[in-house]
């Protein structure tokens, strides 16, 4: 019995040593666009004289629920003393399963943005002891470009408090299944810096269930005190992985900020494509107007046309990025009771556009 025992002993000891002898040295960058044929960037370290038939095999999960993610296993390939980089393309065919929601198909191998631990087992294919070699790596794999903040542009000294926020979304849009945004406003207090405020204050506005890359600013949220600074900052996540964050930009609205307005009458949004909704019915002879414009346009104008598409009056209204508040004048060319078209078009020759009457 003793004789059994030792002999069992000493191929387990046996199996222990030659693991030990064979290492594994991973290669997966730490953070940044991650393909799949770089997860095999792996050397294999043989102390031993032996040679052997092996297979590696791949679990991808990922790091914050511990969901298996993908698995794989390659080709067979053969190791002898000392050491050998491997590849993907020595280690072909490799056998992928499970890949998550087929982002390999949609990026051409690119994972999906995630935090992810790979595991590596490598085993004989002639041999039944335990798995030669054995090892583990984490890596968190990011967009190509983080979301970037258009408006309000940094230390901007806007004229009107913003009533909408916006940015681009992180490239390249492949990588995300349910991207979304929050987004942080804070005040920023005499002697700090932007992103200091960020961390340290409360917030002054925030929201975790943007899906859009665009925050219109709620009427009933606190409004923006003239003459303070405000830091800003976007944060994406593809469902709960972190998929980027933008650079934290501040803005102010002057002391001297018009109030969009003043006379007590709202202002009718231009729509963006080419019509408008329904008509709007004028007691006077005064059309308020709000655009947003996604560039500078000094030398803007708006253009009255009647449903003959023939131009009755033409109003010069330069335009600034973001929103526009215009109040129009309207001229004796344009006639009680009779429908007329307010035009605006953009440098790139898209119309923007609202139908509207004047009262008898």
């Amino acid at each position: 019995m003793k004789k059994i025992f030792l002999v069992f002993a000493t191929l387990v000891l046996l199996g222990k040593v030659v693991t030990a002898q064979v290492t594994l040295q991973l290669s997966v960058p730490a953070a940044g666009m991650i393909q799949k044929s770089q997860l095999w960037n792996v050397m294999v370290v043989n102390s031993t004289n032996k040679q052997y038939d092996c297979r590696l095999e791949l679990v991808l999960r990922d790091r914050i629920t511990g969901q298996e993610v993908m698995t794989a296993t390659t080709g067979q390939f053969t190791i002898a003393a000392g050491s050998k980089q491997l590849n993907a393309t020595l280690l072909s065919p490799i056998q992928y399963n499970d890949v998550l929601t087929g982002a390999g198909n949609r990026l051409q191998g690119l994972l999906p943005a995630g935090s992810y631990t790979a595991c590596y087992a490598l085993s004989s294919t002639t041999l039944k002891e335990a798995n030669l070699a054995e090892e583990c790596i984490s890596f968190d794999a990011e967009p190509l470009s983080p979301p970037m903040l258009i408006f309000p542009a940094d230390s901007s000294q806007l004229d009107i408090a913003p009533t909408q926020l916006s940015w681009t979304p992180p490239t390249p849009d492949g990588m995300f299944d349910r991207l979304h945004y929050e987004i942080a406003i804070t005040e920023i207090k005499e002697g700090q810096k932007a992103a200091e405020a960020l961390q340290e204050n409360m917030p002054f506005y925030t929201d975790g269930t943007l899906y859009t890359n665009r925050l219109n600013y709620p009427g009933t949220a606190t409004g923006f005190e003239k003459d303070k600074w405000y830091a800003w900052q976007v944060v994406a996540r593809d469902d709960r992985n972190y998929a980027g964050k933008s650079e934290v930009w501040v803005f102010k609205v002057k002391a001297t900020a018009k109030q969009p307005a003043a006379n007590g009458d709202a202002y009718v949004f231009i729509n963006d494509n080419g019509a408008g909704k329904g008509t709007i019915y004028l007691d006077k002879r005064i059309l308020l107007l709000k655009y947003y414009s996604f560039s500078n346009d000094p030398s803007a104008r708006i253009s009255i046309t009647n449903m003959e598409g023939q131009e009755v009056q033409s109003i010069k209204q330069p335009v600034q990025y973001g929103d526009n508040y215009c109040t129009l004048n309207l001229g004796s060319a344009v006639q009680a009771g009779k429908p007329y078209r307010a035009v605006i078009k953009d440098k790139d020759g898209k119309e923007y556009s609202i139908l509207f009457t004047i009262g008898k």
